[in-house]
């Protein structure tokens, strides 16, 4: 099998949510900018999933590893005004471990997509043209439906029952996007648009100790791999503007139709799905 030159590329956007609001976003391009702190307060209720109470760590350790405590505070808490790494601490125990985090990336919008890495799809070991298939997990579904089971969605209201939003073009999406966000009064410098990575939280153990070394606000770009079949990426947006931050907490904003770049699939894919694609492989 071969290997593709550029893994974390991708060719297809997807969002799981609601038929009523995928049908606004179709219509007018309506999106709802959520934070941090909102996922972290939904998996404290609801459990991980769509929530995840890890959001936005910088660092963490056990929380009686004293040496350790110190050695994390002083990195990121330094009263001196040189120390780049210094931060507005948020530190919150979570278990057995003290999490510590940046309290202004938990407030920051955010917007998450599911991308169709390259990666996820077998590579050709040939030139030529090839049809590739990948699983988009059940996982996925379910993590955003709070695991319901199909009789219960069944139940539920039409307009709330789960709809599949697939952005086919991805790059004319973030046109429309940077124009919208423009208009609200932000900078392109101030948008942030990246992957996730995920890391293996528990890999020292229950005691051991992480520091990401992430610059603000990157941090948001950092996961457990317990949601790495959530394949995400992620728009932050990076303002100080309060104004700016108000406005998109308050309402969506809307980009225009989306019909000639996206369609909606209603239905609960409760066991997942199988994506099937042409490509086109080549030397470099």
């Amino acid at each position: 099998m071969g290997e593709w030159a550029k893994p974390n590329n991708f060719s297809a956007t997807f969002r799981l949510t609601s038929s009523k609001y995928a049908d606004s976003f179709i219509d007018a391009g309506s999106i709802k900018f959520n934070t941090p702190q909102s996922w972290i307060d939904y998996s404290k209720k609801y459990g991980d999933g769509r929530g995840d109470g890890y959001e936005g760590t910088l660092g963490f350790c056990d929380s009686l590893d004293v040496e350790r405590i110190l050695e994390l505070t002083r990195k990121y808490e330094s009263s001196c005004i040189l120390n780049p790494n210094t931060r507005p601490l948020h530190k919150e125990i979570c278990g057995n471990r003290l999490l510590l985090k940046d309290k202004r990336s938990l407030k920051l919008p955010c917007f998450c997509v599911y991308i169709m890495k390259n990666s996820l799809f077998p590579c050709p070991d040939s030139e030529g043209k090839h049809r590739v298939t990948a699983d988009i997990p059940a996982s996925y579904f379910r993590d955003f439906s709070d695991n319901y089971l199909p009789e219960d969605i069944d139940k539920l209201p039409l307009e709330d029952q789960p709809a599949l939003i697939l952005i086919s073009d991805f790059d004319e999406f973030k046109n429309r996007l940077y124009q919208a966000l423009r208009q609200v009064g932000l900078d392109d410098s101030e948008i942030l648009i990246g992957n996730v990575s995920y890391f293996d939280f528990e890999a020292y153990g229950s005691n051991g100790w992480m520091d990401f070394g992430q610059k603000y606000p990157k941090e948001l770009l950092v996961k457990n791999t317990r949601f790495a079949e959530q394949s995400e990426a992620r728009v932050i947006i990076k303002t100080n503007k309060k104004e700016v931050i108000e406005r998109l907490h308050s309402a969506p904003i809307e980009l225009g139709c989306m019909k000639d770049i996206a369609q909606v699939h209603k239905s609960y894919l409760h066991e997942g799905i199988r994506v099937e694609m042409t490509v086109d492989i080549y030397e470099e």
